[in-house]
């Protein structure tokens, strides 16, 4: 067998230390080498044949340097997460198809020597499955770029008349949001979001929602047709409204100019959701700061909408669902937790 050289990759050094000694005492490899994740240098990565990343989802933005390390030098990679959640988010960073291992955090050592063995094969099939280098002027220690996600097509056939759910979240939306999308079937209606967010990086949060929902998540365009199966998610420094016609329902994107003090604003899209679709339509307000999509909500629920917001214990900020409820926008209140379900359910009730 021959021999491989492997880096482990982990922030937490109790995590480097029992991973790498758990694949040395397999003696099956080569040289397994731990480091912290600023030691892992592109020069490193390409140094190595196989690049094992361990850790949470907490470690994720420490760790996506190493990723894009690893991405750009073509080097395989295999992720080793820890708990119960399996950390969406540290997955998240990686390329589709990506080899992972989830490791229980009681006991981590006895865990680890007992899943050893699997990953060590794990990263014999990821070298093996070796994706080419990435060209040199992208191989960076930062991120890698990727495109704004894009709309696939639509498959032709009758236009989608029916109900349409609408999301608005701030401060800690961007795990609420991808706790909901990865429990909801791709059978649901259509989704659109209103995540607030620095404009950069709205591509590559829709392109992770994309990837960890069973949905079809892309950035939302101009006059782009909603259909079952798809969730389309603003796109940073335009409003986004809804537009229905004997046709379909259309996203309306491109008007630049602030309400509230959002660009996009969750008021600008759930208001054109009451006006277009009336009773047809869900409004779900998520954790945020401010007061942002109280008032939609309310217009929401005015036209016959079902609508939703976050409760306080659940809520990374208690703003915005707070708003929600005290207008009386919310007709109801739940932990995030039983939110997918629950909105879920109001689907069945329009069929």
């Amino acid at each position: 067998m021959s021999s491989l050289r492997v880096v482990v990759v982990a922030a937490d050094p109790l995590l480097r230390k029992a991973v790498s000694e758990s694949l040395n005492d397999l003696k099956t490899l080569g040289e397994v080498t731990a480091v912290t994740p600023t030691r892992a240098t592109p020069d490193r990565m390409t140094a190595t044949d196989a690049v094992l990343i361990v850790g949470t989802d907490a470690d994720a933005r420490t760790l996506k340097p190493a990723v894009a390390a690893a991405i750009g030098a073509g080097r395989p990679i295999v992720f080793v997460t820890v708990g119960e959640g399996g950390a969406p988010a540290l997955l998240a960073l990686g390329t589709p198809g990506t080899f992972s291992v989830k490791v229980a955090d009681l006991d981590i050592r006895a865990q680890l020597a007992s899943a050893a063995p699997k990953i060590a094969d794990l990263l014999r099939r990821a070298e093996a499955a070796q994706v080419p280098a990435a060209d040199p002027a992208s191989a960076t220690a930062t991120a890698p770029t990727r495109a704004p996600a894009v709309p696939r097509p639509v498959a032709p056939g009758a236009p989608y008349l029916g109900v349409v759910i609408c999301i608005g979240a701030s401060t800690g939306g961007t795990d609420a949001l991808l706790a909901i999308l990865s429990k909801t079937p791709r059978t649901s209606p259509p989704i659109v979001i209103v995540q607030h967010m620095p404009e950069a990086y709205v591509g590559d949060f829709a392109a992770r929602l994309d990837r960890s929902s069973p949905l079809d998540v892309s950035l939302a365009q101009d006059d782009l047709p909603l259909r079952m199966g798809l969730a389309v998610v603003a796109p940073g420094g335009r409003q986004l409204r809804l537009r229905k016609d004997a046709k379909g329902i259309w996203t309306r994107s491109g008007e630049t100019g602030r309400f509230g003090g959002h660009c996009p604003a969750v008021d600008v899209l759930m208001n054109s959701a009451a006006e277009q679709l009336g009773k047809r339509a869900i409004g779900v307000v998520l954790t945020g700061m401010g007061r942002d999509g109280a008032d939609g909500l309310l217009a929401m629920r005015e036209a016959g909408a079902r609508t939703v917001a976050q409760d306080e214990a659940t809520s990374i900020v208690y703003g915005m669902p707070k708003a929600a409820f005290e207008n009386g926008g919310a007709d109801t209140v739940l932990p995030l937790g039983k939110v997918a379900d629950f909105v879920s359910g109001l689907v069945m009730s329009f069929r």
